[in-house]
């Protein structure tokens, strides 16, 4: 006899699939967002990137609750978020040169990337990058995504299904520079989730490592 109050397990495998539900209806909404702003390019990009953001937060925000605790913004994850943005901002530069030296289409790939800086002021861009989109993707992919999909797979399986639907969303640009750079970055911020348990450390990272790469220290020069 199950103890009185405690889930059933035809309770806990419910849960489940509404969990995993809404789960994929939160990925179909992402994927709309990217093929309108990666594949189709309709309108400018910042704006189309800023409404996903906010639309995609505000989804799992109401589907899953708040995404971090107040305690979690300590310094302990602040250092390890400014860490991983220099490791992250290290293995794309060391990427950037691997596949240009691979790909004869790597330069001009990597260079369409950084075309979209036209659309904006590089002011408004910084800023966007920093408050809105990176936290934003990392709401909704890792605290979001992820979490779910760890849940009802398994830490590494949630893990890796994560990063996969986060690279495959960026198939609509037909970049495969963007692509790879989407995979190997949501299999870093995913793998530091699943360390610190906290989505402190991946905002920070991307926050910064978005800056770096595309305005500060860019790796599309020289094509």
């Amino acid at each position: 006899m199950r103890a009185t109050g405690s889930p059933s397990w035809k309770d806990r495998e419910a849960r489940g699939r509404r969990q995993l539900t809404t789960a994929w209806i939160g990925l179909a909404l992402a994927a709309a967002f990217w093929l309108v702003i990666f594949g189709l390019h309709w309108g400018n990009f910042w704006t189309g990137m800023g409404i996903a953001a906010g639309v995609l937060t505000a989804y799992a925000v109401a589907a899953a609750g708040p995404p971090w605790r107040e305690e979690e913004w300590n310094w302990v994850n602040v250092i390890i978020g400014i860490s991983a943005a220099l490791v992250l901002y290290g293995i794309f530069a060391c990427g950037s040169w691997l596949g240009r030296s691979i790909f004869p289409f790597a330069g001009r790939q990597i260079g369409s990337i950084y075309d979209i800086q036209s659309q904006a002021n590089r002011w408004l861009i910084g800023l966007l990058l920093l408050f809105v989109t990176s936290p934003a993707e990392e709401i909704f992919w890792r605290g979001f995504l992820q979490r779910r999909f760890m849940v009802a797979g398994g830490e590494a399986a949630g893990w890796l299904m994560a990063s996969l639907c986060y690279a495959a969303v960026h198939l609509f640009s037909g970049n495969l520079m963007l692509i790879l750079a989407a995979l190997v970055a949501g299999l870093f911020w995913g793998l530091l989730y699943l360390w610190r348990r906290s989505l402190v450390p991946g905002i920070i990272s991307h926050a910064l490592w978005t800056v770096l790469v595309f305005l500060v220290f860019p790796l599309g020069g020289s094509l």
